[in-house]
């Protein structure tokens, strides 16, 4: 299966729901099942990323890392885990923008 990679760089054909209630951040325009446990009505980096910025992920933004980045932290993980999540991430966006040009 192809690699599909979210716009936060959360990489979507590896979710156990990808292909069964979820196509990935793009074919569900930013809506994942998860919105009502975070309250929000759009995936706020979809929201800053595609919808407001017109970008096809974050690695075309100039400001990745932002703050959403930082703050947007699965409270299973430890600050380790988070920050080379968050590393992670980036490196791939960079990368996949790098590679589109």
């Amino acid at each position: 299966m192809e690699k599909v990679v979210g716009v936060c760089g959360c990489i979507c054909s590896d979710c156990r729901i990808y292909g069964k209630e979820c196509k990935g951040c793009h074919a569900i325009e930013g809506k994942p099942c998860w919105l009502h446990e975070v309250g929000l009505d759009v995936c706020d980096f979809y929201e800053c990323c595609v919808i407001d910025k017109g970008l096809k992920h974050c690695g075309e933004c100039p400001e990745i890392p932002c703050d959403r980045f930082w703050k947007n932290k699965n409270p299973a993980w430890t600050e380790e885990q988070h920050k080379k999540i968050v590393e992670d991430r980036v490196v791939l966006l960079k990368g996949l923008a790098q590679n589109k040009s």
